[in-house]
């Protein structure tokens, strides 16, 4: 059965979390209920599910309510880090002086803190990772599940230090970078640096100088998703992809062109709010604060990042103070998105724009009405992907999704 399309012609994907936290405060019913709701209130062509192998029974359930509605069930997955302890036993990247870990440099102040810790393995290690793969396509087949949604497919990001740009540079890496490219393995913090401290030409010649190690990074991340997509594709799994927006993506070894021939969906974290990683406001922030610990003019950390990125300056400056992003830029960054996606993969994969709604103690982030108006206006007509895990989005923000051809018009308070 095909689920109807939302009134304003977009489709829905949803995101679902179902941990021991969950479980304990919402209990089975709860979870199910919302999932019902949800389910009815926004017919979503995708449900995304991240769930423990204790709760496969629960598991099973949620796909089955899902078959009965239209709604594909991806099971969501981990690649380069954040993996099952079962999955683990791989070493950590390295900086440019062999540290693992986190970089000392402009990172984030909760980083390692929460259940994510955002700990990325070495992606040259990882690329025997068959037991990964098999055990990813088997729970998800286990629990009904029609495709697998593959996570943290990137290098680590600004959140982690501005050292870690030049991860991963163990000798294993390094062998395979010379081999790709005939070349040495560059310090790419040091050399982000030192051309953000020149002034005319530095971000081209950045790109320059660092276009092959940044290529490398990215034959790195697709060579992964590619394992994993053909062997889900060979057992009759779609593969969904979450991808940092594109004005971030080339920091992180992500490529929307290559990655978009392995996708049946891709979902661009188009985060214009959150302060946590993958948020566009923190990562852009700890971007520029890495630069200017590292001794750098703030207008030239500026400069430079908006350069290299293609976000406006203006906004650049607003979120150096510690403002965000206008819920606008989700629309501008969702169409850089469509024309870099590779036009003769076949099919297409449907891209879904990641908007952050939940509300929860433990976020720092808090989505309101007028912000809520404002994503939703600007993406009208689009598909959107309701983020980070619908147990916590209130039920007016849902509501709002499902009417959003008769919402009224909205200026968002710019701050």
């Amino acid at each position: 059965m095909e689920p109807k399309l939302t009134r304003n012609g977009g489709k829905i994907a949803a995101q679902l979390m179902v941990g021991p936290e969950q479980l304990a405060h919402f209990g089975e019913a709860g979870i199910l209920a919302c999932l019902n709701y949800v389910l009815d209130a926004l017919a979503p062509r995708e449900l995304i599910l991240s769930i423990t192998k204790s709760s496969s029974y629960l598991a099973r359930k949620i796909t089955e309510r899902c078959d009965r509605v239209g709604t594909r069930v991806s099971l969501w997955v981990m690649v380069f880090a954040d993996r099952p302890a079962a999955l683990s036993s791989f070493p950590n990247v390295q900086d440019a002086q062999g540290r693992t870990g986190y970089g000392a440099t402009g990172a984030w102040e909760n980083i390692g803190k929460g259940d994510e810790k955002f700990l990325f393995y070495c992606p040259s290690a990882l690329g025997k990772d068959e037991k990964g793969i098999d055990s990813a396509l088997r729970a998800a087949k286990s629990i009904g599940a029609r495709g697998i949604f593959l996570d943290r497919i990137r290098y680590p990001s600004p959140a982690n230090g501005l050292e870690f740009m030049s991860a991963c540079s163990c000798p294993l890496c390094k062998e395979a970078y010379r081999a790709w490219s005939g070349e040495a393995w560059s310090d790419l913090a040091s050399l982000f640096v030192r051309h953000a401290a020149q002034s005319v030409g530095s971000a081209q010649d950045f790109i320059e100088n660092a276009r092959k190690a940044f290529q490398f990074r990215s034959w790195m991340v697709n060579n992964a998703v590619t394992r994993y997509a053909d062997a889900a594709h060979a057992e009759g799994l779609s593969v969904g992809l979450d991808l940092f927006a594109p004005a971030l993506a080339g920091f992180v070894g992500q490529d929307y062109r290559s990655l978009s021939r392995h996708a049946d969906f891709m979902k661009p974290m188009l985060y214009c709010k959150a302060w946590a990683p993958a948020g566009m406001p923190l990562e852009f922030f700890l971007l520029m604060k890495g630069l200017e610990e590292s001794g750098i003019d703030a207008a030239k950390a500026v400069d430079f990042v908006s350069k290299l990125s293609g976000m406006g300056r203006e906004y650049l400056e607003v979120v150096r103070r510690k403002g965000n992003f206008p819920a606008s830029i989700a629309a501008s960054e969702l169409l850089r998105c469509k024309r870099e996606i590779d036009p003769a993969a076949a099919p297409k994969p449907e891209i879904y724009a990641g908007i952050e709604l939940v509300q929860h103690e433990a976020y720092d982030t808090q989505i309101d009405d007028g912000v809520r108006d404002s994503y939703l206006k600007s993406l009208s007509g689009q598909n959107i992907a309701v983020c980070w895990n619908i147990l916590y989005v209130p039920k007016r923000h849902i509501e709002a999704i499902a009417s959003m051809d008769t919402m009224s018009p909205h200026h968002e308070d710019s701050k």
